[in-house]
C-alpha cells in the first residue's frame, strides 16, 4: 500500500468521481514506472489506477496528453481502455479495468504473441498514424512541451547526476562513438507528422479476451511515425537478443563473454520472432499503403535508438555494463552502419 498522502489522494480523486475508495485490503500492485494499482472501489467498480511518478511538469505533461488524446477521433481499428477520469492536482488517473488483461510482454514471453495479435497491432498502430493532425496541431502549442535535450550531444546536470556509474558508462560509449553518435544525433530531424503514441513497448498493449488494446497516452504527440514502428519492432528485438543470452548461460551453467549475434532472418535470435513482425507490418502496410515505404526505411534508425535505450535502462542498478548491454551496442551499431540493409531483414519489406 502507498504512502497515507499517497493513499489518500487516490481516494479523494476516485470519490470526487464517484466511486467510492479503493478496497486497499485487496487492491493488487502493478509494475511500471509510476505507482499503480488494480483494484476494486467501495462503489463495486473495478479500476486500474495510475498515480503518475515525476515533477510537476511532468505529471501536468502525461496528464494533459493524455487527455488530447481521448479528446481526438479515434478509428475503430485502436482500441484502448476507458479512461474514468484524472485528477492534474493529485497526478492520478483511473481506467475501467480490462478482465483477465496480460501486458503485451508477459503474452510473448507466454509464446502466446501469434500472427493474429501481431497484425492487431500493425492495423491499431496504422489506424493512429492515419489520423489527421489538424486537432492536435491545434492542441500541442497549449500541451506541456516535450523535453528536447538529445542526450547524445551531451548530459544535462540533471540527467548526469541521475545516472548510475553503468549509465554514465553506456553514454560514454554512445557519445564517443561517431556511428552511433552522428545518426542518433539527427534522429527525430524528420519533416513527417502525424499523431504517435511515443513510447511504445510491449507492456503498453494488453491483451483481454483474445483482443489487442493500446494504452498509457503521456507521451502522445506530433512525431514521425517510423518511432512507434522502430519501439514495436525494437522490442521483439531486444527481448529476443535477451532470451537467447539468458539460455546461452543457463546451458553453460556461467557467464561467458558477449557473444556476436549475427542479425538474420534466418539465424537466432530473429528467426522465431521475424514471422509476428512480418504480420504486423503487413497490416501496418495494408493501413497506410502510400507512406509504408518512407515509415520502414526510417524504421531501422528507431530500432537501433531503442536497444541502446534498452541498454541503458538496464544498466540503471548497474556500477558497470555486462555481456548483454554490449551485444546490444554492437547490434544498434551494426543496423546504423546499414539501416538500408536491415529493412528486409528485419521484416519490413513490401508485400
Amino acid at each position: 500500500m502507498p504512502g497515507v498522502t499517497e493513499s489518500s489522494r487516490i481516494d479523494a480523486v476516485l470519490d470526487d468521481l464517484g466511486l467510492g475508495r479503493l478496497d486497499w485490503a485487496t487492491a493488487t500492485p502493478m509494475s511500471g514506472r509510476n505507482d499503480n494499482w488494480l483494484g476494486d472501489t467501495t462503489g463495486g467498480r473495478r479500476v486500474f489506477v495510475k498515480r503518475l511518478v515525476g515533477t510537476a511538469d511532468e505529471t501536468a505533461h502525461g496528464l494533459r496528453r493524455t487527455e488530447a488524446f481521448y479528446r481526438t477521433e479515434r478509428p475503430g481499428a485502436l482500441r484502448t481502455t476507458t479512461l474514468i477520469g484524472q485528477d492534474e492536482h493529485a497526478g492520478v488517473q483511473v481506467f475501467d479495468c480490462l478482465p483477465q488483461a496480460r501486458t503485451g510482454q508477459q503474452v510473448v514471453a507466454d509464446k502466446d504473441f501469434g500472427h493474429a495479435l501481431a497484425a492487431e497491432a500493425g492495423a491499431a498502430l496504422g489506424a493512429l498514424h492515419s489520423v489527421g493532425p489538424g486537432r492536435l496541431a491545434e492542441l500541442e502549442p497549449s500541451l506541456p512541451a516535450l523535453p528536447q535535450h538529445n542526450p547524445v550531444h551531451g548530459l544535462t546536470e540533471e540527467l548526469f547526476y541521475d545516472s548510475s556509474l553503468g549509465q554514465l558508462e553506456a553514454w560514454r560509449m554512445v557519445q564517443q562513438d561517431t556511428v552511433i553518435a552522428d545518426v542518433l544525433g539527427k534522429i527525430g530531424d524528420s519533416t513527417v507528422k502525424v499523431p504517435i503514441h511515443g513510447d511504445l513497448r510491449l507492456d503498453q498493449f494488453l491483451v483481454s479476451r483474445d483482443r489487442l488494446y493500446l494504452t498509457d497516452w503521456e507521451m502522445f504527440q506530433l512525431a514521425d511515425p517510423a518511432r512507434d514502428v522502430g519501439g514495436f519492432v525494437g522490442e521483439w528485438l531486444y527481448h529476443a537478443v535477451v532470451d537467447l543470452l539468458q539460455e546461452r548461460t543457463r546451458t553453460a551453467g556461467r557467464l561467458l563473454p558477449p557473444p556476436t549475434v549475427v542479425l538474420a532472418p534466418d539465424r537466432p535470435p530473429w528467426r522465431e520472432a521475424r514471422p509476428a513482425i512480418a504480420s504486423f507490418w503487413q497490416a501496418y502496410a495494408a493501413a497506410r499503403p502510400q507512406h509504408s515505404a518512407e515509415v520502414a526505411a526510417r524504421t531501422p534508425l528507431y530500432v537501433a535508438w531503442h536497444l541502446v535505450e534498452r541498454m541503458l535502462i538496464d544498466a540503471q542498478p548497474r556500477t558497470r555494463l555486462d555481456g548483454t548491454a554490449l551485444t546490444l551496442f554492437r547490434m544498434a551499431r551494426t543496423i546504423l552502419l546499414r539501416p538500408e540493409h536491415f529493412v528486409s531483414v528485419l521484416g519490413l519489406s513490401s508485400c
